[in-house]
């Protein structure tokens, strides 16, 4: 499984998505009331050949301790590895707990004869489904209703594409770089914030990052906050009677949905409650002697019919993360020469996995300067940078940044065509072309009758829908002196 996190969240030769009884900071429980002050410094905490922690005092009495349960959340607040431990993302986001929801879902459906309110809502990452399809060949559009087809014979109500969350995630950030731009200029460069690898690695090791950030969340949780605080509204749902669960292209994606920034506290829920991933889908049919040609076919569901479309797969303008740096190009133009280009001309930076663009006025003068920085050794270089103001004058004025080298469509939770010789580096740029074969989802305008319903910028529910907050993690000192060092 650890194959699936993007390569910010692991470590050459060590396995950094560890379990709790190997090198975790927070491995056991010592209750001080158990210590009288005269014997604290004369205990010793010894690992026992089973693998438990046991407390040994100079006397030679020994007491095993106690394991602490430990959550995702736990995982997110602790610097002593990048990411989480494995053993916790299978038992709280694996495929036995999203079978657990569905089968739940249904059964309770069934014995309640349909009357019961609450209902169970996938959303589909368009990168995931075009990595299905093309290991299947078969066409985007018929791939995604017969993933949809799987999901509600497990137990799902209905299914979407993330269309209306990619569309707001890149309206919000064209408004944010606008905001910027004209109020604080020194302050950029802008870096995205919608993958969750970056962010996680930035606020565990690199604290001086996060002002750069982009606090636009990212169309996972987007759309977690449309589903259950806007749909949910219309039907006159809470949040908790809806249960929301995303199809992803990685396993960072799990991670994401634990923030306690994504929670919704007065309702004990989360925006996303359960993520999937391609390549655990693909273990599911296998699990169900099927392939995916084989599963009945469901139309796709839009949230809001006639406004804003979820039942068709498509994409946007610029790259397969979502067209990020190519969107604030455009809008940039617009604003302020009256201009949208028919074409940027992205240029390759030092390595495979750089790009960029350049904004010129009328005289042909360079303004502003765009750039998509994807893969561990690029975001390690502008992490560097933004701890001098020197070398931050040299990043562009916005970074569309993604972990997984060349982006979201190589995640390492996609899949390939069997028998396949591609390399991940050949295959993604097969998965690009794919990605723009779509059509288009060229009016993304077309969800601004929707921000009538959310309210205006400063309301707390516009704030909670699209933006998010970031927190620097304090260096932890394990039980037994251990952290990971980079």
């Amino acid at each position: 499984m650890t194959n699936g996190f993007s390569g910010v969240l692991k470590l050459t030769d060590l396995d950094d998505f560890i379990s709790p009884g190997q090198e975790c900071v927070k491995p056991v429980e010592v209750r001080k009331d158990d210590l009288s002050k005269e014997s604290i410094s004369k205990i010793r905490i010894e690992l026992e050949e089973d693998g438990t922690y046991s407390q040994r005092r100079d006397d030679g009495k020994v007491k095993v301790l106690d394991k602490v349960n430990i959550t995702l959340s736990d995982c997110l607040a602790c610097s002593g590895c990048i990411t989480s431990a494995e053993s916790i993302l299978i038992s709280q986001q694996g495929p036995d707990e999203l079978l657990r929801i569905l089968e739940l879902n249904r059964i309770t459906k069934e014995s309640m004869m349909g009357k019961t309110e609450n209902i169970c809502i996938v959303t589909m990452g368009v990168q995931s489904v075009l990595s299905l399809a093309h290991k299947y060949r078969m066409h985007p559009q018929l791939a995604a209703e017969h993933i949809a087809g799987f999901f509600v014979e497990l137990g799902a109500d209905k299914v979407t594409m993330a269309t209306i969350g990619e569309d707001f995630s890149l309206l919000e950030s064209q408004k944010e770089f606008v905001r910027t731009y004209e109020s604080n200029p020194s302050s950029l460069p802008l870096l995205t914030g919608i993958c969750p690898g970056w962010v996680c690695y930035g606020e565990k090791l690199h604290p001086q990052s996060l002002p750069f950030i982009s606090r636009v969340k990212s169309p996972q949780q987007i759309m977690g906050s449309l589903v259950k605080l806007v749909y949910g509204r219309e039907l006159n749902l809470t949040p908790d009677q809806i249960t929301h669960i995303t199809l992803m292209s990685c396993f960072d994606r799990k991670l994401e949905a634990s923030r306690l920034d994504f929670s919704l506290p007065d309702y004990r829920t989360k925006d996303v409650d359960h993520v999937v991933t391609a390549i655990e889908l693909e273990d599911l049919f296998k699990r169900f002697g099927k392939s995916l040609p084989e599963c009945s076919p469901e139309k796709l569901f839009d949230l809001f019919p006639g406004k804003v479309g979820g039942s068709e797969v498509r994409s946007h303008l610029g790259s397969g993360s979502g067209g990020y740096a190519e969107c604030i190009h455009r809008a940039m133009s617009e604003k302020l020469f009256g201009r949208e280009p028919e074409t940027i001309a992205w240029k390759q930076g030092r390595n495979s996995d750089i790009w960029e663009s350049v904004l010129h006025d009328d005289n042909g003068k360079g303004v502003l300067k765009f750039g998509i920085a994807t893969g561990f050794r690029n975001i390690q270089t502008i992490v560097r940078k933004v701890k001098s103001k020197v070398m931050t004058a040299q990043l562009p004025h916005y970074i569309e940044i993604m972990a997984c080298p060349t982006g979201c469509l190589n995640g390492g939770a996609q899949l390939r065509a069997e028998g396949e010789l591609l390399v991940s580096r050949e295959l993604a740029q097969k998965l690009e072309r794919d990605y723009h074969s779509l059509p288009l989802a060229e009016e993304i305008q077309g969800v601004e009758y929707l921000y009538e319903s959310i309210g205006n910028e400063d309301s707390d529910l516009y704030q909670k829908i699209f933006y998010t907050n970031y927190h620097p993690v304090k260096k932890s000192e394990g039980l037994l002196g251990s952290t990971v060092l980079w």
